[in-house]
């Protein structure tokens, strides 16, 4: 009798491990790096482009967007005035925000020095996702 509950204990601590483990996966949400520019870079010229990949939600051009959670991304090149629950507001790529369904974003005319590019993930709405998704790369132009 001992015999059977020993197995039927292994038996139920493998399951709540196997489990937890695919609740874990379930709930790990989306992903994003940066591929290009490596980190720390030096870049000769006044333009670089800025590649990065994202998984773990479907990425559509927000006017394209059917429900909130098809996502697109936003670049903020040296500026990280965003926040959780606040919508990014459109039409200021000259300010250095972008908004884009692509994963690389050219960046042209910068000025030689220090910059940092910050990816954020957003939901159709333009505002970050939540948990914020973000990817950080600084660079320097020359």
């Amino acid at each position: 009798m001992k015999l059977r509950f020993r197995n039927l204990d292994a038996s139920l601590i493998a399951f709540g491990f196997a489990f937890a483990t695919a609740c874990a996966m379930a709930q790990s949400g989306p992903t994003l790096s940066i591929t290009s520019p490596k980190m720390g870079e030096a870049i000769a010229g006044d333009s670089v482009t800025v590649s990065w990949e994202g998984t773990g939600v479907k990425i559509v051009p927000a006017a394209d967007a059917k429900v909130r959670e098809e996502g697109h991304y936003h670049l903020f090149l040296d500026r990280e005035d965003f926040r959780s629950g606040a919508e990014i507001p459109r039409g200021m790529e000259n300010e250095g925000i972008y908004h884009t369904a692509a994963n690389r974003l050219e960046l042209k005319g910068l000025k030689p020095g220090s910059h940092k590019a910050i990816v954020v993930l957003s939901y159709n709405n333009h505002v970050p996702w939540e948990p914020l998704v973000t990817a950080t790369v600084a660079f320097t132009t020359r």
